[in-house]
């Protein structure tokens, strides 16, 4: 089956389209010689075959232009009393390509003026031939091909629905997998991170001589660590059910000086500044502002070696403006180099149609600045 489906993709349209095309029109001018009696049929006869044969080619292109210029071509032929072999298989090759293109119901016009024209045609041509005869015998040539045209059509859709749904199932088996993977992995170290920091406070809490400052980082790893193991098992449930995860935004301007107050917890000297009504801001635009403003601090700790840090947000008429900045040792962000955390803060921003940079700064330590605009009319 692979290597079949292989085959096909390797073959361009336009040369399976003209190499049928030739095939069809080869077999009609056989068929025409074996059905004259064994007298060679005229040279008119063989040209309106390649006619009707190379309007065939054309097909994928314009149906239409393959359909009526097949029937023009039969029509010709007959008027011509040409011999009547297999000539009519190529126009109704014709109608079932353009039922398979087009539109049931433009399919049933198409036709339904095909056969009245059709009836009408042969009757004018040859009055002695029964009235309701023509109509048979035209309903059958033009119903058949058409109803087989539509079968096939039907046929390839069905074949997409099972082969999507077929992707789908292995997209929801993948997800349940990564769920699991992820809770075991992640869910763990989060939980044996909340409960060494539980032991840890609650020793440091027995001893009267404890630094304040130990307690409270202590308490912050295990108020962290929990926050993030409760979020991580909410997004994790729909995957281990093999659903979508419904991913809405999460973090707000007001969530910010909550997130400054967990990092100096840390140890790290933060300044935050905010300007501006937080409240007109919208909500996909206050959830990236809060989200470089977490990247950030987590890369100042992690890697800037910083002593303290400045947090800036202005919640101008127009835009959203976010500035980062620490005192760390900075230096040249190379590109190979840039993390997940970078890339993904810049692809936020750039996605709100904002713009984004990260960098050393002159004097030294480093800078992430964002800016994103938003329209006062989008929900908040």
């Amino acid at each position: 089956m692979s290597t079949v489906n292989a085959t096909r993709r390797g073959v361009p349209a336009p040369v399976f389209d003209i190499g049928l095309a030739l095939l069809l029109g080869l077999l009609t001018s056989g068929g025409t010689v074996g059905a004259n009696g064994g007298v060679k049929p005229a040279p008119a006869a063989f040209a309106l075959i390649g006619a009707m044969a190379a309007f065939l080619a054309v097909r994928r292109l314009s149906p239409e232009a393959a359909l009526a210029g097949t029937m023009a071509a039969l029509s010709v032929y007959l008027y011509l009393d040409l011999p009547q072999g297999p000539v009519f298989m190529l126009p109704a090759v014709a109608v079932c390509f353009y039922a398979f293109a087009r539109t049931l119901r433009t399919t049933a016009y198409v036709l339904a003026g095909l056969f009245v024209y059709t009836v009408a045609f042969h009757t004018l041509l040859d009055g002695d031939t029964s009235l309701w005869f023509t109509a048979g015998v035209a309903l059958v040539w033009l119903g058949v091909p058409a109803a087989g045209g539509r079968i096939v059509k039907e046929a390839r859709r069905a074949r997409s629905r099972e082969r999507e749904a077929e992707r789908e199932r292995y997209r929801a088996e993948e997800r349940v997998e990564m769920a699991r993977e992820i809770h075991d992995v992640v869910g763990h170290s989060l939980a044996v991170v909340s409960m060494n920091a539980g032991v840890a406070l609650h020793m440091a809490e027995k001893h009267a001589g404890t630094p304040d400052a130990v307690v409270e980082n202590l308490a912050a790893i295990r108020e962290a660590s929990n926050r993030a193991l409760q979020d991580l098992r909410a997004t994790l449930a729909p995957l281990r059910k093999g659903q979508q995860p419904e991913l809405r935004p999460t973090g707000a301007v007001a969530d910010v000086a909550a997130l400054v107050d967990g990092v100096r917890k840390g140890g790290l000297a933060v300044d935050y500044t905010l300007t501006g009504d937080p409240g007109a801001v919208p909500v996909n635009v206050a959830a990236t502002a809060y989200r470089v403003v977490q990247e950030s601090l987590t890369n100042v700790i992690r890697h800037a070696e910083a002593t303290k840090a400045a947090v800036t947000i202005a919640c101008d008429a127009a835009a959203l403006r976010v500035a980062v900045l620490d005192d760390g040792r900075g230096g040249p962000l190379h590109p190979d180099r840039m993390g997940q955390g970078v890339t993904g803060m810049m692809e936020r921003v750039q996605a709100g149609g904002g713009a984004f940079t990260a960098a050393p700064r002159p004097g030294g330590g480093f800078a992430v600045k964002a800016r994103i605009p938003y329209d006062r009319k989008e929900p908040r």
